[in-house]
This record gives C-alpha cells, sequence and structure tokens, in this order.
C-alpha cells in the first residue's frame, strides 16, 4: 500500500533536532513571558541580517554572530579560550615564515611595528613544539588583505609559522589598532540596532590565530586582544568575546638603543602571551 504523501518516515526523524527546536521554543516563550518578545521582534531582526548579509556577503550565521558568539566559545578550565569556528576574513595558505620571523608586509607599512611572541603549551605545561600557528590580522585602515581590494598584496600580514622545541614562537608584524567595517557602517538598521544595545561599530585590536598539532584534541581558533583597549566593553561583536585572559600586556619601548637593536625607525610594542591548550593526555582542567 503506497503511504499518503504526508506521512512521515520515522527512520528520518533526528531526534536531536527534535530536541533542539523543543528547547528552542521554550526558549522563545520565556522570552514573550519574561521580557515581552514579540513576532515582530523576530522579523526585525531576521530582516537586519539579511539587510548585514546583502552589504557585507558574509554568511548569515556569521552575520548573526553579535547575538550569540559568547555562547559558543570554547576552552576555560584553564584553557584558552576558543572561538571554534573559521573567521570570514580567514585566508588558506598563508606563507610559512622563520622563527622568529617577520609577517609578509609592504616595505611602507603603515603603523607602530610589533613583537608578539609566547609559548604554546599543553595542559601540563609542557611545550607543544612543531605547533603550526596561522596567523593573520587587519592593516592600520581595519582591512584584511585578500578580503577586500585596498591595494595591498593577498598574503600581507598573513604568515604561518612552526613553534621551537621549547613550544616557542616570536614573530614582527605592526600593532593592530580597532576597525570598523565600511559595509556595516552603511547599513543604517545595523548602526541603529547597535547603539540601542550599547555597542559601537568598532572591534578592538585583535590578532588571529589558528593553531595545528598532532596531539590537540582540535584544532585551536581565536583572537588575541590587548589590555586597556577602549573598544573592548563596546566590541560590536559582544564585550565579553575579549575576555581578560585573551587580552596580551603591550609595552611600549622608545629607548633608543632598543630601536636601533631591532631596526626600527622609531619605537615599537612587544606583547607576549602563552597558549595552553587541550590535548588527548591533558587533564580537565590545566597545570597552572
Amino acid at each position: 500500500m503506497t503511504p499518503a504523501p504526508w506521512t512521515v518516515d520515522p527512520a528520518l526523524i533526528n531526534p536531536r533536532a527534535v530536541r533542539l527546536v523543543e528547547a528552542f521554543k521554550d526558549a522563545l516563550a520565556r522570552m514573550r513571558d519574561e521580557h515581552g518578545l514579540t513576532f515582530d521582534d523576530l522579523h526585525t531582526v531576521a530582516e537586519l541580517l539579511q539587510q548585514l548579509r546583502d552589504a557585507t556577503a558574509v554568511p548569515l550565521s556569521l552575520c548573526a554572530m553579535p547575538l550569540f558568539s559568547e555562547v559558543f566559545q570554547g576552552g576555560g578550565d584553564g584553557y584558552t579560550i576558543s572561538e571554534d569556528v573559521d573567521s570570514p576574513t580567514y585566508l588558506p595558505d598563508s606563507p610559512l615564515i622563520d622563527n622568529p620571523g617577520r609577517l609578509p608586509m609592504r616595505p611602507d607599512e603603515p603603523g607602530v611595528p610589533l613583537i608578539a611572541s609566547g609559548r604554546v603549551l599543553d595542559g601540563h605545561g609542557r611545550p607543544l613544539a612543531g605547533a603550526e600557528m596561522v596567523i593573520y590580522h587587519a592593516s592600520n585602515d581595519g582591512i584584511y588583505s585578500g578580503i577586500w581590494d585596498d591595494g595591498q598584496p593577498k598574503d600581507n600580514l598573513r604568515g604561518r609559522q612552526l613553534t621551537d622545541a621549547e613550544g616557542r614562537y616570536a614573530f614582527t608584524t605592526i600593532t593592530p589598532v580597532p576597525y570598523s567595517n565600511a559595509p556595516s557602517e552603511a547599513v543604517e538598521s545595523v548602526v541603529t540596532a547597535a547603539a540601542a544595545v550599547g555597542r559601537s561599530l568598532y572591534r578592538p585590536a585583535h590578532i588571529h590565530y589558528e593553531i595545528h598539532h598532532p596531539d590537540l584534541i582540535k584544532p585551536y581558533r581565536g583572537e588575541v586582544y590587548f589590555a586597556g583597549d577602549p573598544v573592548i566593553p563596546v566590541d560590536f561583536v559582544g564585550p565579553r568575546i575579549a575576555a581578560p585572559s585573551l587580552r596580551a600586556d603591550t609595552v611600549r619601548h622608545e629607548d633608543p638603543e632598543a630601536i636601533a637593536e631591532h631596526g626600527f625607525a622609531g619605537p615599537f610594542n612587544t606583547a607576549v602571551f602563552d597558549f595552553v591548550l587541550k590535548t588527548r593526555t591533558s587533564p580537565e582542567t590545566a597545570i597552572q
């Protein structure tokens, strides 16, 4: 007997999907009852996200990150907080640089030089030698190379580096600065929505890292920020994304001898940050 066209095949039902849909509905009902959520509110958000996607060409799920980004951060328990998602500004196959090394940059790259360094460790505090670090950040005008055509070479301020036997990394670049996204700024509803929840259209200065190593449970993906950045509390993506444990202290160096020793034309900054990542043999809580 041919089943009716509206018949659902039990074999196709996904129990997890059913649970998630019901939990989502329950959460919406609580927001309706406790905070006055309306259908018009949901429609406004959906329309805003569509406009943001059209303006930026970023996938819709990533456009929605300001709504939920902190929820899906990984790490914790002494491990470096991760994002567990590729940034829309990521590009594969960046060039391998020496250790210590220098990110590819233009001869007249604008910005204050920065020497970033640190170690990659497991949960026991042991070095992860030979870890591949993918490193990239925006230029001094807030533009990522290879994403928007602003005249930068494709791999500008992008590189890969392997940690040494002690898990150390070190590279020279320019000090990142806070930036806004011009296409987002052009969407009036985005500007209004950001202001309504007490956020700016800027992101704090940061460097993106991906870290790969055979012993890791999964690759690390995340951003390192800079202590004292005034944009952090009003970050467009959320004020808790740049957790205190993700903020590197920056030291400015103005001594002429130090400047000359490093071959810079003027003052420079240094920033040290250690990554603590969970391997297959790491404890649940990292040993500090």
